[in-house]
């Protein structure tokens, strides 16, 4: 798996697109495993520090566990508004294992860097990039409206 830093530097226009997302609306969507198999998504505030890729989640919810017992995630942050372009509706998706964090160090750099409070009690953990896809609509509302996408996967392939 890949480091944020490690993703940013092999395509930096996916992930400037993932932080202007961010930058306008700081929500993404979280999908975990729940000890079923089911899915479950949760709304999460992604944090980035050192190069890195963190979430804290509340001490209260479930899908720490979730994190915690099976890794894999699915995120994807909400569409991003149109730009000058005239593309809009931009998406960001990424996959990949989270980790729980427990190095002092590093959780205080989380908590520093997060844009909203991250307490003691939260659980942080930092997610590794496996997969990344962006889109952006062509045509909108009219005949041959399309997504135009690009895809990123570590070590090269794609798909």
């Amino acid at each position: 798996m890949a480091s944020w830093a490690e993703f940013e530097k092999e395509r930096p226009e996916m992930a400037a697109l993932f932080m202007g997302i961010l930058g306008w609306i700081p929500i993404a969507y979280l999908a975990t495993v729940r000890k079923d198999g089911a899915p479950r998504v949760h709304p999460v505030c992604p944090i980035f520090a050192g190069g890195r890729m963190f979430v804290a989640v509340p001490a209260w919810s479930p899908k720490r566990f979730d994190l915690r017992r099976n890794g894999r995630y699915a995120m994807h942050a909400l569409p991003g508004k149109w730009d000058e372009s005239g593309r809009g509706d931009h998406e960001f998706y990424v996959t990949g294992r989270a980790c729980l964090v427990e190095d002092e160090a590093t959780l205080r750099r989380v908590a520093e860097a997060a844009g909203h409070e991250v307490r003691p009690q939260d659980w942080v953990f930092e997610f590794d990039i496996e997969r990344v896809m962006t889109a952006y609509w062509e045509k909108v509302g009219q005949p041959g409206t399309h997504a135009v996408r690009q895809f990123w996967r570590e070590g090269g392939d794609v798909r």
